[in-house]
């Protein structure tokens, strides 16, 4: 490695050494909310493009429910930002530091949709981001819950679009591995146990799309005998 490689890995790493520490001290005795949708963040792996090349991140959000209603469908902004990858870049085999802090941050952001938790159940659901910087996706993360809609929930449908939120966008909380909740409340899933999960609901939503299409078709169908008649 060239000391001018040496040099930026030593900035990285320091940079990555006191941001974790610094979420560490501030979490270390955080504890969550009862009666509220707990999740973490877990089992992180690049992914690798057709030239060998990390260009995603792979990672599950496991979400327990302490709620005495099921969750139908939650939607999360998560985001991630990076304040030290932007600071240091080679420029003609020279190290270059950015010295404006606004200019060296990168947002990585994302959107994940959970469904169908059931009350007092843990579920998890993988995901993956377009980034090669997975260090990222661990522990440090700012999230909005923009639609949490559970059991008996009053939602109307008005020109094809949802009315309201549902009852528990602010019932959320995240859970970092400083938190000794992160071991004590979760039941772990090994990773057989993932793929299969994330599999069931691939062919869940297959299925839906396979009876929006039959419904589709029915209706056209119906359009057409109308029009037959009407003639």
């Amino acid at each position: 490695m060239s000391l001018t490689n040496k040099i930026l890995a030593a900035g990285l790493a320091c940079g990555m050494a006191f941001s974790m520490v610094g979420t560490a001290a501030a979490a270390a005795d955080a504890t969550s909310k009862a009666n509220t949708i707990i999740f973490r963040i877990e089992n992180i792996k690049p992914l690798k493009n057709d030239e060998g090349i990390t260009d995603r991140c792979e990672f599950y959000i496991t979400a327990y429910n302490r709620m005495d209603r099921e969750i139908k469908e939650a939607e999360l902004l998560l985001s991630w930002t990076d304040d030290v990858s932007g600071r240091y870049k080679i420029s003609n085999g020279n190290l270059e530091v950015e010295g404006n802090a606004e200019k060296a941050k990168t947002v990585i952001s994302h959107k994940a949709v959970l469904n169908n938790i059931g009350a007092h159940a843990q579920k998890s659901f993988k995901n993956v981001v377009d980034t090669d910087k997975c260090f990222l996706l661990f522990d440090k993360v700012d999230y909005k819950v923009s639609t949490c809609i559970a059991e008996g929930d009053n939602i109307k449908v008005k020109n094809n679009k949802r009315i309201g939120d549902g009852s528990c966008r602010n019932a959320f909380d995240y859970v970092n591995s400083q938190n000794p909740e992160y071991y004590s409340e979760f039941k772990d899933i090994p990773e057989s146990e993932l793929a299969k999960m994330a599999e069931e609901e691939k062919h869940k939503d297959a299925q839906v799309i396979d009876g929006l299409f039959k419904q589709s078709m029915e209706t056209i169908e119906q359009v057409s005998k109308t029009l037959s008649e009407i003639k």
